[in-house]
């Protein structure tokens, strides 16, 4: 950022009032010459959140979490430095110079995703065949233009034509669009409808392809995760979506691109969807900050229950009073899509007739129980408790809890036991933790036989991941059959090693897990090559003395 113009991005500051900025994200009240709030980084009962609106500055006496209005935006609203430049810059009435945007390392990646998107969408337009498959998919030609449908071809290297003419070869392989292997380059998406997943500004950070003449392969392939793109984040839709969520003050939660796309044409614009995985903590985090309404939509069969109830646990930990939680289930055999096109009225109405959480959730915990003896009381307030431990210290909590020990009998909290460091654990903020190392751990723990892979301990740097990786390696030593559960069992009190076994892997197998592990990997390598390498410039431009190897990293290092 060091060759980015200080004095525009001076005047980019002096031209934001970062109160009115934090204020559209955080409850602030006035407090002396500050505001003060409940911190958004870190869960907090008591605010430490204080901003400055003098010093243009905000700090939390909790986390630490401080800045200006850049660095808010940056941590915040999870955009690049450009992007929150730009958002601030446009407030203003500024304009970036390409200069100062092509030196942000982002920027190129997303000139190579639009790119691609534009060729994508000129080659739809010319095949008759998938013109004709998103006809009777009831997908009409100003959806296609709304959400910048494409199509890449049945082949090898259209785009690495494209991306070699221009000199962007490297760039189109970080963004996910080219794959590189035994030095031969390929495009990664072939002969699939092509969905470009935009974030909140409208960058295109991704794209999701679907087979649609062929069933070779898996239905679905996403782009793997990338500095852009972090489907564990992004919710497909939302940039096209954000006005009519504040509009309606409610947001529709839907399985699949297509559902998206059917509700925007049916007219209900007010809904997103996961990228082919469960709903996170992290999306919910998200979609709070458009709406405190939040209607989830499940398919009524099995698996529709299961990831119903994986979303709501993933949910629990992040609840605030004030947030509503609903969920509609379709009749089995239906999806959103073609629900709404045959049945709008009916769908309409199952949101009108949405099941609050609370029901939601004391209707599973009683399922196939006996609750009239005190056999199904026991497991019904054990299981209950299980969801309440994992729920904050709020008024919702509180009346839950009565709720349920009215129906199960008291929920008695259980005796401690040893756990790793509990004292650290309990307190540890989680937003320092890196994302990239919790899927990793996530990863490994969800799918085991990965740990005997390779050695990963080098490349998690915080110290709790790092403690809780190798009492997995160790244990998977001693038992080969080890899993996930034995952990909790080894540490029940350990909060982290809980949330990051409850997370969602997010992916359908062993293999695509592995390929998102080597993907992680790479990225946590290149991090900590960087941090080496920049460690091994600051002693040299001090003048201590280097070693042949460490002179020799320098001079092979690649920026």
């Amino acid at each position: 950022m060091t060759s980015i113009d200080r004095a525009f991005i001076d005047q980019v500051l002096a031209s934001t009032d970062i109160v009115e900025l934090i204020k559209e994200r955080v409850s602030l009240s006035k407090n002396g010459t500050n505001y003060k709030g409940l911190c958004p980084f870190h869960n907090e009962k008591t605010p430490s959140f204080n901003v400055s609106s003098t010093k243009q500055f905000y700090h939390c006496f909790g986390c630490g979490a401080s800045g200006d209005a850049i660095k808010f935006l940056t941590e915040h609203d999870h955009l690049t430095f450009i992007e929150a430049l730009s958002k601030l810059a446009q407030a203003a009435n500024l304009e970036l110079s390409d200069g100062t945007k092509k030196n942000d390392s982002s920027y190129n990646l997303f000139i190579s995703n639009k790119k691609a998107s534009d060729f994508y969408s000129k080659t739809l337009k010319t095949n008759k065949e998938a013109m004709s498959y998103l006809s009777k998919r009831n997908i009409s030609e100003t959806m296609i233009e709304t959400f910048q449908l494409g199509l890449a071809n049945d082949s090898w290297d259209d785009l690495s034509k494209i991306f070699s003419q221009l000199k962007l070869i490297e760039n189109a392989i970080e963004a996910g669009l080219l794959i590189k292997s035994n030095n031969k380059i390929y495009d990664r998406f072939r002969n699939r409808i092509m969905f470009p997943i935009r974030n909140s500004t409208g960058n295109i950070i991704g794209f999701g392809g679907r087979v649609y003449n062929k069933q070779d392969g898996a239905k679905y392939l996403n782009s793997p995760e990338t500095k852009l793109f972090h489907k564990s984040y992004e919710l497909y839709g939302l940039y096209e979506s954000k006005k009519h969520i504040n509009q309606e003050n409610k947001v529709l939660i839907v399985e699949g691109y297509t559902d998206v796309i059917g509700l925007h044409n049916s007219n209900i614009r007010n809904c997103v969807a996961t990228l082919g995985t469960a709903f996170t903590k992290y999306h919910f985090k998200k979609i709070i900050r458009y709406t405190n309404n939040i209607v989830f939509c499940f398919d009524g069969d099995t698996a529709g229950k299961s990831a119903a109830w994986k979303a709501i646990n993933n949910c629990l930990p992040e609840l605030k009073d004030g947030i509503q939680i609903y969920l509609i289930f379709l009749p089995e055999g239906s999806d959103p899509d073609t629900y709404v096109h045959e049945k709008k009225d009916m769908f309409l109405n199952l949101i009108d007739d949405a099941m609050p959480l609370s029901e939601y959730i004391v209707q599973s915990l009683k399922e196939g129980l006996n609750i009239s003896t005190v056999e199904g009381r026991t497991t019904f307030s054990l299981n209950a408790k299980k969801l309440i431990d994992q729920m904050p210290n709020i008024t919702y909590t509180a009346i839950l809890k009565d709720e349920l020990e009215n129906i199960g009998g008291s929920l008695i909290s259980s005796n401690p036991s040893p756990s790793l460091d509990k004292k650290k654990i309990e307190h540890i903020d989680e937003s320092n933790f890196d994302i990239k190392e919790i899927t990793l751990m996530n990863l490994l723990l969800e799918y085991p036989n990965l740990l005997k892979e390779s050695a990963y301990s080098d490349y998690i740097s915080n110290d709790i991941l790092k403690e809780i990786y190798l009492s997995a390696l160790e244990g998977r030593k001693i038992n080969e059959s080890f899993k996930a559960v034995n952990l909790i069992n080894q540490y029940p009190e350990n909060h982290i090693i809980h949330k990051i076994i409850t997370m969602d892997s997010n992916e359908k197998s062993e293999d695509s897990a592995k390929l998102t592990v080597n993907e992680i990997i790479d990225q946590l390598k290149k991090t900590s090559d960087e941090k080496v390498y920049f460690d091994l410039l600051n002693r040299y431009s001090t003048g201590q003395q280097l070693t042949q190897d460490e002179r020799e990293f320098i001079k092979n290092f690649k920026k």
